[in-house]
């Protein structure tokens, strides 16, 4: 199975060479599987500094991260023939099988797409935090959190295309486009993604602080859970406003996106 690994990254050189890629070459990943996201050539210089020139650079030329993982679906889809993708944040240190680290995180990835195209959907992920409370030994295929950090996508390319437009809960906002387009989206709830939430640059970075993050993050969940109605709710947690998929939404209308074009 030929798959990539997509990571997205803003001046973030050191974090991504200490985890994602660090994280990466301990499963004995090749470099040559790897596409690193960035904005402009300028800033390819500087992480080859830091990282290297082994890996492949796309420039995506982009302003908030909505528009980044817009231009990662359409670029995916419309400039590669690529079926299988991997999308992971360029701070992540690990994945574990409950409360220990994956054994095979090749294996484990083409098995999760193979397992995703067996039950005839295009997304799957994991559980987002590393409490073993929260995870179980099942595969579900209901409306659950798709963290964007460690997710996998089967392009079809006989299907419409979604994209988002929002920054905040972007990928929120993908599993319930994916849901209501493809009838489900896979999450194996036995494994989870081991990284640490609002840390410096980043997302953050690009907000210019986390006091403007979080604000943004208040405004966009009202705009969320407005327009998708019955799937969510927003709650207040200590960093800021967040969303709850409704696991018990049941697909009764498929609704077809805008396109966007580059």
């Amino acid at each position: 199975m030929n798959y990539r690994i997509i990571i997205p990254t803003y001046k973030r050189a050191n974090i991504l060479w200490d985890n994602t890629l660090s994280f990466l070459k301990k499963y004995k990943i090749p470099n040559n599987k790897i596409d690193i996201l960035i904005s402009t050539k300028k800033e390819a210089d500087y992480y080859k500094t830091i990282i290297g020139h082994k890996y492949n650079f796309i420039y995506h030329g982009q302003t908030g991260i909505g528009a980044v993982r817009n231009f990662i679906r359409h670029y995916y889809k419309y400039k590669t023939d690529l079926e299988y993708v991997l999308y992971i944040d360029d701070d992540i240190k690990g994945i574990n099988k409950i409360d220990k680290p994956i054994e095979d995180l090749d294996s484990f990835i083409k098995n999760m797409f193979e397992k995703t195209k067996e039950l005839n959907f295009n997304l799957w992920g994991i559980c987002a935090y590393d409490n073993p409370f929260f995870m179980k030994k099942s595969i579900t295929t209901n409306l659950k959190y798709i963290c964007g950090n460690f997710c996998g996508e089967i392009i079809d390319r006989n299907k419409h295309d979604i994209y988002t437009d929002f920054d905040h809960f972007e990928d929120f906002a993908f599993s319930c486009e994916h849901f209501i387009r493809d009838g489900g989206v896979v999450r194996n709830n036995e494994y989870c993604v081991i990284t640490k939430y609002f840390a410096i640059g980043g997302i953050v970075e690009s907000y210019g602080g986390l006091e403007n993050r979080k604000k943004d993050m208040e405004e966009a969940s009202i705009h969320f859970v407005d327009k998708y109605q019955g799937m969510c709710r927003r709650i207040l947690k200590k960093y800021g406003y967040d969303i709850r998929l409704n696991h018990n939404y049941k697909n009764e209308l498929i609704r077809i996106n805008e396109s966007i074009a580059y």
